[in-house]
Order: structure tokens, then C-alpha cells, then sequence
């Protein structure tokens, strides 16, 4: 390991082993350093639960979504039974590509040989493999891959000896699972790629400490809300804060036809970072999710996607004006926020960067890197 990798990892877990009230910035090289990059990979994006969507987004048996876990194209699809089941989007022959994005299938066929599986990966066809001496189309089927689902998120893992997700999100599961998020209903979906660093992008969703200045003509347009935000350790794979609003006009809000969200849930946003990058911002009215992989230390590739309950939906004049007040406010968003993270990806290259204090609205910031502290060193 080079000696500027080991000096990282060194601070790192200095900076962990710190009480919050003194805690620093993550240290400037850890975004662009090549060492760091390859660990990432190897201990994290290959050994870690990944949001690959929603089960929503795939109602349907043989709806599919895709995704490439760095270099690693995988795809969920819904079975007949309804269960999720995740594969290698890898074809068993000669290592073609399956599908793409998302979309529906009775079938999966090869497009290179026609090889054909059954959505459960069992390979069912081989044009002309007849000749082929002792080829059994039985003996062959798609790699399956470790395959779990929290409160109505699919996610995959690389690691086949992975512990459950549901297990380790329980505490989590308390706290958050009245909102019945599983019931959201998708109204968008997209993918990007953002010219900065996975870890800028995950720090900036976790950071309460921005939104009076980036935000202040999308989220704090209506007030601060630094005096409503509380914030919490959360556990070793997750961690989160909350805003607390109250019930005036333009505050987050619970549907009247909203039944089982109670007290302060009902005009309540959680922000939560569930290890390592799927990043989730919750409320009575509104899921926005992000699921961040990093295609190089200054290249991210984003899926971000929106749902709206369905009491909020149903009970809209205009179902999809209804849609277009949420997206815009979330494009609106987006666009103050890239340009920041971008900028600091470019200057933290920068020899004269240095490590700063945290504020007290940065706490889920250094839980984070508390995270990169665990997982990175070898065990």
C-alpha cells in the first residue's frame, strides 16, 4: 500500500476515534487518492448491500431493472411467485450483456448467440449447441447474486456470504417503518453522471449545515429549518437526521386520508444514508432516493428516483400537476446542489486544501466517515 494511502487510513481513524465536538473534514487526498479508490472497491462496492430500486418500480413478473455495480452489470426482475431475484446480467456462453435499463420480459434472450434462461436464470435454449458433445442445457444458468429488500427497496450484493440487510436495518426499521414507504407510489426515475467524487455526494446529503445558503430558494424558501433539525448517531450501516415542521401552508405534511401516521411523523423529513450510498429523503408527502456508484474518484453515476403516497395522488385535482410541483421543486434541487459538489471534487485536488472543523449540523458528515473508518483498513 503506498505511503499516502497508509497516511489517510491513518487519519481517518484519528479523526474517528475523536468526540464530535472536535471532529475535522475528511481529509482532502481521500477523494482523488488512487489507493483509497481501489480499497473502495474491493471492501465496500463489493462486499456492501447496493440499492439497485424500488420493488415498486417492478410490479409485474418479469419486470427488470439494471445496473452496474462498478464493474459488475447486475439486474433484479420480479418472478412469478412475485419474489425478487437478482442476477450477473452476464450471459453463461461468451459473457454478453443481457438487458438493459429496465423494462419487461417473458423471456431472457442472449443478443449475441440467442442463448435463452427463464427469469429465475435457468438457461432453457441454445440454438445449434445440439453438436456440441455432452452440452446439457440443464447444467447451465445464470450466476444468482445475493438479493434482499428493506421497506420495499431491492438491493444486491456481490459478497454471496452477505448478512441480511433486514437484520441489520431493524433498529432503522423502528423508526422509520410507519411511513409505509413500500406503498409510495413511482412517478420518476432517472440516471446521471456527475463529475465529482461518490463520498462528496453522500456527505452533501447528509449535510444539514448547507441548506440555508445552497437551498435557499428550494428547500429553505420558506425559513430556515436549522432550529427543527435533530440529528443521530444511527448504528455501523446507517445513520440519519431528521427536520421537524409544523403544520402551516407549504410545511411537509401528512394526507388527511393518512390514517397510520401519527404525532410528530406527520410533518416530519428524515434525511438517512444507509452504508454505503443509497441515500434517502423521506417524508408524509414525498420519497426521494439516490443510489450513488462511483465510476472513478471524480466520476459518480446516479440513480435517483420519486414517489409520491398514493392518498396524495388519488386525492389530486390534476394528478400530474400534482407530479410537476414535486419535480420541479427536486430539479430545482439538483441544480444547486451539482454545481457545489463538482466544485469541491475539482478543489480538494488542491495542495492548499485543508481539513476543517465540523459544525454541530454536520454530525451525520462525520458518522460517515466514522463508516469509511471501519470498513477501509484490512481486518
Amino acid at each position: 500500500m503506498r505511503a499516502a494511502t497508509e497516511d489517510i487510513l491513518l487519519a481517518l481513524a484519528e479523526n474517528a476515534g475523536r468526540d464530535f465536538s472536535s471532529a475535522q473534514s475528511l481529509p482532502p487526498a481521500i477523494y482523488h487518492d488512487a489507493g483509497i479508490y481501489n480499497l473502495e472497491l474491493e471492501r465496500i462496492f463489493r462486499h456492501e448491500w447496493i440499492c439497485v430500486g424500488r420493488c415498486a418500480e417492478i410490479p409485474e413478473p418479469g419486470d427488470y431493472v439494471c445496473r452496474d455495480i462498478i464493474d459488475s452489470p447486475v439486474f433484479a426482475i420480479r418472478q412469478r411467485d412475485q419474489s425478487v431475484k437478482a442476477f450477473a446480467n452476464i450471459c453463461a456462453h461468451r459473457a454478453a450483456r443481457l438487458l438493459t435499463e429496465s423494462g419487461n420480459t417473458s423471456r431472457i434472450s442472449c443478443p449475441y448467440h440467442s442463448w435463452t434462461y427463464e427469469t429465475d436464470g435457468q438457461l432453457i435454449g441454445a440454438p445449434f449447441m445440439q453438436d456440441t458433445p455432452g452440452f446439457s442445457v440443464g447444467a447451465h444458468r445464470l450466476r444468482e447474486l445475493a438479493c434482499d429488500s428493506w421497506q420495499g427497496f431491492i438491493y444486491v450484493n456481490l459478497n454471496p456470504g452477505a448478512q441480511s440487510l433486514s437484520a441489520r436495518l431493524k433498529g432503522l426499521s423502528e423508526i422509520v417503518g410507519d411511513f409505509r414507504m413500500q406503498d409510495y407510489v413511482p412517478v420518476f426515475s432517472r440516471t446521471e453522471v456527475w463529475e465529482t467524487n461518490w463520498k462528496c455526494l453522500v456527505e452533501n446529503f447528509m449535510d444539514a449545515y448547507h441548506i440555508h445558503r445552497v437551498h435557499k430558494d428550494s428547500f429553505g424558501k420558506h425559513g430556515s429549518s436549522e432550529a427543527q433539525t435533530e440529528l443521530f448517531d444511527g448504528e455501523d450501516c446507517y445513520s440519519y437526521h431528521f427536520v421537524q415542521e409544523d403544520e402551516a401552508p407549504k410545511s411537509v405534511y401528512a394526507h388527511p386520508d393518512n390514517t397510520w401516521l401519527s404525532g410528530d411523523n406527520r410533518n416530519r423529513t428524515y434525511l438517512i444514508n444507509v452504508f454505503p450510498s443509497h441515500t434517502i429523503q423521506l417524508q408524509p408527502d414525498m420519497l426521494w432516493y439516490l443510489s450513488i456508484l462511483p465510476l472513478g474518484t471524480e466520476c459518480v453515476e446516479i440513480r435517483w428516483a420519486v414517489s409520491i403516497p398514493a392518498e396524495i395522488l388519488d386525492a389530486a385535482e390534476g394528478r400530474d400537476k400534482c407530479v410537476e410541483e414535486v419535480m420541479n421543486l427536486l430539479h430545482q434541487v439538483n441544480s444547486e446542489d451539482r454545481p457545489v459538489v463538482e466544485s469541491v471534487c475539482r478543489t480538494t485536488r488542491s495542495p492548499e486544501a485543508a481539513r476543517g472543523p465540523l459544525s454541530a449540523l454536520e454530525k451525520n458528515v462525520w458518522q460517515f466517515g466514522r463508516y469509511l473508518a471501519r470498513i477501509l483498513p484490512a481486518h
